[in-house]
């Protein structure tokens, strides 16, 4: 009789530990959406009525895309957005995109939103050129 109810208090430990495990990842998911939700409302009041900061913030920017395509699935898959059977994606826009897919990243935060699959990096400060002599 002791095996078989150690059996079941062990099985029910699991579920509640697999269960709290599951509820944990829940609030970690959903504490990464609502940061999602306010960096696309950040860079939309940034791109529309801070272009200064804009321009400024991207000065510090550098490299090239990689074609990821994850900043086109923040909160949703953007429905222009096509992928190719080599891991690459492509946009079906591309020359007539919005400001605010143009300009992503724009800050070292924006990065975060979709978890650094992103190549971009950014410099602490812009690097000043003297002349030769």
């Amino acid at each position: 009789m002791k095996p078989a109810s150690h059996r079941r208090a062990a099985s029910r430990r699991s579920f509640e530990e697999r269960l709290a495990a599951r509820r944990a990842r829940t609030v970690e998911d959903a504490k990464f959406r609502a940061r999602q939700v306010q960096g696309k409302l950040r860079r939309f009041v940034q791109i529309r009525f801070r272009r200064d900061e804009v321009v400024e913030a991207l000065s510090l920017r550098r490299g090239e895309c990689n074609r990821c395509g994850a900043c086109c699935e923040i909160l949703f898959k953007c429905p222009f957005l096509k992928k190719h059977d080599d891991g690459t994606t492509t946009c079906g826009i591309y020359d007539d995109r919005p400001n605010q897919c143009r300009l992503y990243p724009i800050e070292r935060r924006d990065i975060e939103d979709v978890r650094g699959t992103c190549s971009f990096y950014f410099i602490e400060k812009p690097i000043k050129l003297e002349r030769a002599s």
